[in-house]
């Protein structure tokens, strides 16, 4: 299993994780999409809540326990997830890339990132900035929970310069405002440029992104876009899922 991996890689992971998942499902992937149950279907996790132990200054939203497929949230920031929405869906988005990416198929822990007792953390705080393992889950987590297929002609019909705008967007997809914003930036769709403004770039045509997609193997809209003349088209939207799954309890755990 290779430790470092390009964006566009995770983003290509993403989609055929989400894929995989319309395949055995046959649901749609309409937004809010079911993480639950994609972590569910297509890596057969099981999602538990306990109280996971903090070293001293670090902060560990969710623990995945490979050998169990067992993914832990930390029942000691349930309020906080309650209180925030998305910050659940994005954890457990955050930690299906960790197992798509640092955990090989049949449950063994990539020795590059394998932890003594063979678990992997999601943290918060300054040093996840720094942590590209971490920064691949964020990548992965964004691309499952906003895929750009779907994600790209339901953002261009609100006006990304406003962020009313934004927080409605963030609504239906139910992710944090910070996890949008971090998404229509790598796509090329707003940015918070050095004032603290909102910046929407032109909008590209379908025509441009086929000149200046010569090697890519995914669709033209599954790609960060690029500024072109104010007066191009806009794309149409594409509908996609929803589902439930249910919470168990766990035995305790000793994360460190």
């Amino acid at each position: 299993m290779k430790p470092i991996w390009r964006r566009q890689q995770v983003e290509d992971l993403a989609l055929i994780t989400l894929l995989d998942f319309r395949r055995q499902t046959g649901l749609p992937l309409t937004p809010p999409l079911d993480v639950d149950l994609v972590g569910e279907i297509t890596c057969r996790l099981q999602w538990d809540w306990d109280v996971l132990q903090e070293p001293p200054g670090t902060l560990i939203w969710a623990a995945l326990f490979p050998e169990e497929r067992s993914v832990v949230l930390n029942e000691a920031h349930k309020d906080r997830f309650a209180e925030k929405s998305g910050l659940e869906r994005f954890t457990k988005g955050h930690e299906i890339g960790h197992w798509i990416l640092h955990v090989k198929e049949k449950g063994d822990l990539d020795p590059a990132h394998a932890t003594p007792q063979q678990q992997i953390f999601c943290r918060g705080g300054e040093t996840h900035a720094v942590n590209w393992v971490e920064k691949h889950a964020d990548w992965f987590a964004g691309a499952l929970l906003m895929p750009a297929s779907v994600f790209v002609p339901i953002a261009e019909q609100y006006d990304l310069a406003e962020w009313k705008s934004l927080y409605e967007l963030a609504k239906l997809f139910d992710v944090t405002i910070s996890a949008l914003c971090v998404r229509l930036a790598h796509l090329g769709l707003s940015y918070v440029d050095e004032n603290g403004h909102l910046q929407a770039p032109p909008v590209v045509s379908a025509q441009a992104h086929n000149n200046n997609s010569h090697h890519s193997p995914l669709p033209h809209h599954c790609l960060p876009r690029r500024k072109a003349a104010p007066q191009q088209a806009r794309r149409h939207p594409t509908p996609i899922p929803v589902a439930t799954t249910t919470k168990t309890n766990r035995e305790s755990v000793n994360p460190r």
